[in-house]
């Protein structure tokens, strides 16, 4: 068991992957024979389709499909962009170009730890925006002009709390970065837990914002870590971002690239979103029944998501998030500790939550959570018996 005094939140994800009951890690790993099975069976003519398909095609298409999905025709329409292996690729070529134009970039908190890292690898300059700012245009505008920002990185929705941005506000923060001369980036890598649609890129560019878009597949599909981000840009940014993007790449993997369409396909034909947002409920629900009795409870505040990460609240357990979360590996059971996702303030903040996942392998994820729930409970009554020896004592 790894000491957690001083980790990130991937350090604890690849804890994790060792872990009988991971729930730390919010890539999908939900039964891809039960939910795909056809996508399995079709990889042999799905890689001679990638061989035989031109890169810039195969490309295009995915970009397409992807949008089709997600019924965003703005960026089935949108010229300028690339498509990196990870987001977490995509979040650092956004860095670097940050850092070549000494851009001062002001990112939500809190949110995974991960983006602030690779801001700061690069040596961009941050501020942390509170997320309920996002909620309040005048406090937001005073924040950008008081701190002096060139860009606004927002994640919609945020991961871990499912805050989401709906279109209105969406629409508000666009205009005003416009008239402020701020550069908008967006992280959309939980779009799929959106409860209603929202085309950013369409009025990204009718508004004629400066801007950066990047998505994500890893969260929704269990392609085994096999994912595709594309990174989405707007013309005055893109010559300079897709310099950086060819000293790095020369292209995503078309192989990858046509098995991700396949599964968008496959997810269609059984409903799309509602099919997926099934699955979702489903698991939510799951955890909700097991941690009743117990003193851990889902912080869910934001109705307008429905995220595949669950937010914990653990004030009433008495422990610290680095605590619960040492106590639960012992129970060889992951998950995550709050405070790392205030990427900026974790000293004082995120103490009494945890994040857990949903989309785990669809043969673990109740066995995964009874064992939270016994732990929970064999926690109280360890504590219960403790109480007891301290009023004897006394």
């Amino acid at each position: 068991m790894p000491d957690y005094q001083s980790q990130s939140l991937t350090e604890h994800e690849v804890f994790g992957l060792s872990a009988k009951y991971n729930l730390a890690d919010g890539h999908s790993y939900i039964s891809a024979i039960a939910h795909f099975r056809g996508v399995l069976s079709e990889l042999p003519d799905l890689w001679g389709s990638a061989a035989e398909t031109p890169i810039p095609q195969m490309e295009m298409a995915f970009k397409d499909v992807f949008a089709d999905y997600f019924a965003l025709p703005g960026l089935k329409k949108h010229q300028h962009f690339s498509i990196c292996p990870t987001a977490s690729n995509s979040i650092d070529i956004v860095g670097a170009w940050a850092r070549s134009k000494q851009l001062k970039i002001g990112l939500v908190e809190p949110t995974f730890d991960n983006l602030a890292q690779l801001l700061r690898r690069r040596e961009v300059e941050l501020e942390a925006v509170p997320e309920s700012m996002f909620s309040d245009l005048c406090l937001l505008e005073r924040f950008i002009q008081n701190k002096k920002l060139d860009a606004l990185f927002m994640v919609n929705p945020n991961n871990p709390t499912g805050f989401v941005i709906d279109a209105a506000m969406m629409k508000n923060i666009v205009v005003l970065c416009c008239r402020l001369n701020i550069i908008l980036i967006l992280d959309t890598s939980f779009r799929f837990c959106h409860k209603t649609a929202i085309d950013e890129y369409a009025l990204l560019v009718e508004k004629g914002a400066s801007f950066i878009v990047l998505e994500d597949t890893g969260k929704q599909w269990p392609t085994l870590d096999a994912k595709a981000s594309l990174l989405s840009y707007s013309k005055n940014l893109a010559q300079e971002i897709r310099a950086i993007y060819e000293e790095v790449y020369l292209c995503c993997s078309n192989f990858v690239l046509r098995v991700i369409i396949a599964f968008i396909e496959a997810t269609l034909k059984r409903g799309g979103l509602t099919y997926v947002h099934s699955i979702i409920t489903k698991n939510a629900e799951i955890v909700r029944s097991q941690l009743v009795g117990t003193q851990v409870c889902v912080d869910s505040p934001h109705s307008h998501s429905g995220m595949t990460v669950m937010w914990l609240d653990i004030k009433r357990t008495g422990l610290s998030d680095l605590e619960l979360t040492n106590y639960l590996a012992t129970y060889d059971v992951a998950v995550l500790p709050g405070r790392y996702f205030y990427w900026n303030s974790h000293e004082v903040a995120g103490h009494d939550r945890i994040r857990i996942a949903l989309l785990k392998p669809d043969d673990q994820f109740e066995f995964s959570l009874s064992r939270l729930r016994q732990a929970l409970l064999e926690l109280e009554s360890a504590k219960d018996y403790n109480d007891s020896v301290e009023m004897i004592s006394q």
